[in-house]
């Protein structure tokens, strides 16, 4: 009767188990900006942990929520906020959490094919290098506020 039972908790904790694996990159709290009235672009901002042992890389992004999906990040170039695309991805070293947020690393968005509505939760398609690719909600937050800035 107890190798019965030590059998069948062994299967249930492999049952419970099977679809984590420990070394997945972790991707959370992920949103989208509302688009502004007229513009045609919005941003995705999210954090990233990579647990494992070695560096990972986004490498790219897509969504059915745009026609174009790039990876940006925001710097200070001459006194001026300037917007760049990132061909080369964004490397995330063994243990670190990377934030993309307003002012800084995010996604960009443009061609949009939808309407967004605040509280909606859409998904977009994050590419690592190593951990492979991994679908991520977003949820449509209001534009304006604290996290506000123009592309």
């Amino acid at each position: 009767m107890y190798r019965y039972l030590a059998v069948l908790c062994c299967v249930w904790s492999f049952a419970v188990f099977a679809g984590h694996h420990e070394n997945d990159m972790h991707v959370m709290n992920g949103w989208v900006k509302e688009p502004l009235p007229g513009v045609d672009a919005t941003a995705v901002y999210l954090s990233m942990h990579n647990p494992r042992h070695e560096a990972d890389r986004l490498v790219s992004v897509s969504t059915d929520l745009a026609k174009v999906s790039e990876i940006h990040e925001m710097l200070m170039v001459d006194n001026v906020m300037k917007m760049r695309r990132l061909d080369s991805g964004i490397v995330i070293a063994p243990d670190q959490l990377v934030r993309l947020e307003p002012g800084g690393l995010h996604i960009m968005l443009f061609d949009l094919n939808k309407s967004f509505k605040v509280g909606e939760t859409y998904t977009v398609v994050l590419d690592f290098e190593r951990a492979g690719k991994m679908r991520v909600p977003v949820t449509v937050k209001a534009a304006g506020g604290a996290d506000h800035h123009h592309h």
